[in-house]
């Protein structure tokens, strides 16, 4: 018996032997190197490509730099428009001062400004800007184009009074319904959302050096947000300071738009035609963002036949051909990229399959204003299929398919060990291949975060893709990983909303509390937790912890059950007792909390139910080399 096993044993041996040496005795070395499809940027593989320096030391790869500085104002510039004549026509565009554009416009009674900025600090330089190379003529107007570059308008006039604001009937809303952070279909989440904009936007990388930013920053300043005094409707015709005016906002970009015709001028101003290919999906996180939308918004443009078009992020385009033409391209693409996806998902194609499927007709590839420096192609059909279908691509064997860690360290053991996958992943760095790197290399980092030689390796693959990336989107994802590994970032995981703007709200924000219960710690609780905000006329909410479950009391007094537990505290209490700056004991002592109903154990227990913030322990995407800073 013993020996038949060992020799059956020995016999899988050659079998297993034989099999793998025809195996690679028979299949081409260069197919074994390049099994991917004709359409993958090849050079994440060590395809061709040339790298270039730019002026403040970033490292990139060189048709990107070429077409940014095409696409979008690299360095402040004021752009005056001018007629075929070269006399201006009292349209001037203030670029690379901020991350967009502000447009000034003269009207017979003063000044016209369309977007504002991100923050009070941007429309202090746009002021500036416009009094020292503009005008010094008041502003009468100001018009925002959507909700992102409203936060501005404070610091461009010193009277709030004396302008009227224009924008979208939806603008109030959306700017609500941030709550101080970044807008989200699911109000819960947008602290993740506003952590993956900073890292989008070039917060973790430095101005200077190899890993510089060559795209604008995103800082968080304090804003400088002007209300809506006059909500436009699609196709109004309207005078706006002596100007007459009309706006569209019948269609969305990656937001509720307003686009204005000056029909004096021949020039639209609008959110629609952005720089470089659509984006239509963000790598941080965002609403669906509809094709056929944007299509809709760019043929309302079109359709106005102008002669300068002028967009809050891109250089403005002079000539009606000129104008026409990269309209009609843009359109195109956009058209291209979203019927293409259809037909992949008829054709039976999963989200990873569909990444590489679209082939770019030459003209609209090499289009100047088609370029991929934003988002990149890639990235936008699997956005569209999980729109549809969901995370399920088809496949029976990922319905129930192990966890993450489960598969490394299967795979690990599969492929000989940590050692032999920290070797093969070294190697294929060594011949250029950047993509299969830090794919080898992420099983050893889902296993263990910490190891070195992982981390090493990742950062060193990374860094080389977000060089050769095209688009400034991937660059920052990329480069902002591999300074995080390196130790030199700590990238948090998510931003929450400051103590002011939860104290602004705290009862939206008791609502809020309720996702971050932990179910096996609330398993045996059956319990009715009230808030009562003494500086709020002692306005209550509550919530009912329900074996595992949460559950929001709008109106406590009208609810099927009493309170067993009453809190009586300050708004901004509440907002430190959110944010872990504070325990519920230590605001008792310090007379700021108290309890009305039941105990202060009581009440020390049901909010020790839940997950609070904490900087070591759910702050970092990377687990930090170092002490965590105060």
């Amino acid at each position: 018996m013993f020996l038949n096993g060992l020799w059956n044993r020995i016999l899988r041996g050659v079998v297993a032997f034989t099999l793998v040496t025809a195996l690679l005795l028979t299949t081409p070395t260069k197919v074994l190197a390049a099994t991917y499809e004709p359409n993958y940027p090849d050079r994440y593989m060590g395809g061709p490509a040339n790298l270039a320096t730019a002026q403040n030391g970033a490292i990139v790869y060189d048709k990107t730099l070429e077409a940014t500085e095409n696409n979008i104002y690299t360095e402040p510039y004021v752009d005056e428009l001018k007629d075929e004549f070269g006399n201006g026509i009292g349209i001037w565009v203030i670029g690379g001062e901020s991350m967009v554009n502000c447009i000034v416009i003269e009207a017979p009674l003063g000044l016209i400004v369309y977007e504002t900025g991100s923050s009070g600090e941007d429309g202090e330089r746009f002021r500036e800007v416009i009094e020292s190379q503009i005008s010094t003529k008041p502003i009468k107007a100001i018009i925002y184009s959507h909700s992102h570059y409203a936060f501005g308008a404070g610091a461009m006039v010193d009277d709030p009074d004396s302008v009227e604001v224009i924008g979208h009937p939806k603008l109030k809303e959306t700017v609500e319904n941030m709550v101080g952070e970044a807008p989200s279909a699911i109000p819960e989440l947008s602290p993740i959302l506003t952590a993956r904009k900073a890292v989008q936007f070039n917060n973790y990388l430095p101005a200077e050096g190899q890993d510089a930013a060559i795209a604008a920053k995103l800082e968080y300043k304090e804003k400088a947000y002007l209300p809506v005094t006059y909500e436009v409707e699609d196709s109004e015709k309207r005078d706006v300071a002596g100007l007459t005016l009309e706006f569209f906002t019948k269609y969305i970009s990656d937001d509720y738009s307003v686009t204005v015709w000056i029909p004096e001028k021949k020039a639209v101003l609008n959110n629609f035609f952005w720089p470089g290919t659509p984006n239509l999906y963000s790598l941080r996180g965002a609403l669906y963002r509809d094709p056929q939308q944007l299509i809709g918004g760019l043929k309302v443009i079109q359709g106005l036949e102008p002669t300068y078009l002028i967009s809050n992020h891109a250089r403005a385009i002079s000539g009606k051909t000129q104008a026409a033409e990269a309209l009609s391209n843009y359109v195109d693409l956009i058209a291209l990229t979203y019927d293409q996806t259809l037909r992949g998902i008829l054709q039976g194609l999963g989200p990873d399959e569909l990444r590489y499927f679209i082939y770019k007709p030459q003209h609209l590839a090499d289009s100047d204003y088609n370029a991929e420096i934003y988002g990149e192609t890639p990235w936008y059909p699997p956005a569209v299929f999980y729109y549809q279908m969901g995370w399920y691509d088809r496949n029976p064997t990922k319905i129930f398919q192990l966890p993450p860690q489960e598969t490394a360290q299967r795979l690990v053991a599969l492929m000989g060990g940590r050692d032999a996958v920290v070797a093969a992943a070294q190697l294929a760095l060594d011949d250029n291949e950047y993509a299969w790197a830090a794919q080898l290399i992420d099983y050893i980092y889902e296993l263990d975060p910490k190891d070195a030689e992982a981390r090493t390796i990742r950062a060193n693959a990374l860094r080389k893709m977000g060089q050769l990336s095209m688009g400034s989107i991937g660059r920052a994802w990329l480069l902002s990983e591999a300074r995080a590994l390196e130790g030199k970032e700590r990238i948090q995981k998510l931003i929450p909303p400051d103590l002011d703007t939860i104290a602004e709200d705290p009862t939206t924000y008791v609502n809020y509390h309720r996702v971050r219960i932990d179910p096996r710690k609330a398993e045996p609780i059956d319990k009715v937790i009230t808030f009562t905000f003494s500086d709020l006329d002692n306005k209550t909410v509550g919530l009912h912890i329900r074996r595992g479950v949460a559950e929001f009391i709008r109106e406590p007094a009208n609810y099927n059950r009493p309170s067993d537990i009453e809190v009586s505290l300050t708004s901004e209490t509440w907002a430190k007792l959110y944010l872990n700056r504070t325990t519920l004991p230590l605001a008792i002592i310090l007379g700021n909390a108290e309890v009305l109903t039941g105990t202060d154990d009581d009440a020390v227990e049901i909010l020790n139910l839940f997950d609070k913030f904490n900087p070591v322990g759910n702050l970092f995407t990377v687990p930090p080399v170092g002490p965590i800073p105060d």
